[in-house]
């Protein structure tokens, strides 16, 4: 059993559960030696006979022993005690993506514009190290506190290794968030690339800036299906109104239906990023979500402009 006060590795004494999912549990501790804050990562008593979670647990250890990023929490460790794996990480400060969005709606895409950029960098050096997220969403992306911002990726619980001898399961298949799932994600899944995790980033860098989901269907059959076959709206046609050109075909390339039509690495998408944000970051207008609609339904555009000095 573990619990506050329990020490594991013989170095970090648990304080706190911070989190709790069907399959594991998340702490925070102390490294006793040094006083260091961490977050623990554990399954949950229930699921300790699950041998294929175990599999993960293993798996995420070593994949994130191999990414050094400054945009990737800090990983510490991983080591099994009594037959139970743990994972450290470093403890992170701030809110998720999804936090800020719960609160301001939308995002301009001038503010949106250094958090795409550090996830690029963070997803960046995790691919060079032969690493997919496969799971990348708002929740997943970490905005530390601090004099400035940085944000972080952070639970690669459903990463896959590149070139991986490991045969893909059908439960590879649906591994991650449907809504930013790439459609060969679940298609054929032994065919994930990096352009998997751009698709995911282009969805969450639409969401930010409509307040709409590409594809808002709730059901997840109906709504792999419509991946499948159509491709996803631009930002126009959501927000009702005109979008910079650069942005709108920005995104429409991160989420194109065939993986080839997308950016093929993450250094790539960064450049195209950085050109948009260059040109488009102060006149692309604001976008308001009215009190009546929901965050990832609708969204109108104003006809008000950021500026530089606002």
């Amino acid at each position: 059993m573990i619990g506050p006060g329990i020490v594991i590795g013989r170095r970090y004494r648990l304080t706190e559960r911070i989190a709790r999912g069907g399959m594991a549990e998340v702490w925070t501790a102390v490294e006793e030696s040094t006083g260091l804050v961490v977050v623990v990562k554990t399954p949950r008593s229930t699921a300790m006979q699950r041998t294929d979670l175990l599999r993960l647990f293993a798996r995420e250890g070593t994949m994130l022993s191999r990414v050094n990023s400054n945009h990737v929490a800090r990983f510490y460790g991983y080591f099994v005690e009594d037959k139970r794996p743990f994972i450290v990480c470093e403890r992170l400060v701030g809110e998720t993506l999804a936090e800020r969005l719960r609160r301001s709606r939308v995002l301009t895409l001038a503010d949106l514009g250094p958090i795409v950029e550090q996830v690029l960098l963070g997803l960046g050096d995790a691919h060079d190290a032969g690493v997919l997220h496969r799971d990348l969403s708002l929740d997943n992306v970490f905005l530390c506190a601090g004099k400035v911002e940085t944000a972080k990726l952070i639970d690669f619980g459903v990463g896959k290794q590149l070139n991986d001898p490991e045969p893909m399961t059908p439960a590879d298949a649906t591994m991650g968030s449907f809504a930013y799932m790439a459609p060969e994600q679940w298609l054929d899944p032994s065919k994930v690339d990096a352009r998997t995790d751009i698709y995911a980033l282009g969805t969450i860098i639409f969401r930010s800036l409509t307040g709409s989901l590409p594809f808002p269907e709730k059901n997840a059959m109906r709504l792999l299906t419509i991946k499948r076959d159509f491709d996803a709206p631009t930002i126009g046609e959501v927000t009702r109104a005109p979008y910079p050109t650069a942005a709108s075909s920005f995104v429409a390339t991160a989420l194109a239906r065939e993986r080839e039509g997308r950016f093929p690495t993450a250094a790539a998408m960064l450049e195209a990023w950085r050109a948009v944000f260059a040109t488009s970051a102060w006149t692309a207008p604001a976008i308001a979500i009215g009190p009546d609609e929901g965050g990832d339904t609708t969204a109108t555009m104003t006809h008000t402009r950021r500026t530089k000095s606002s």
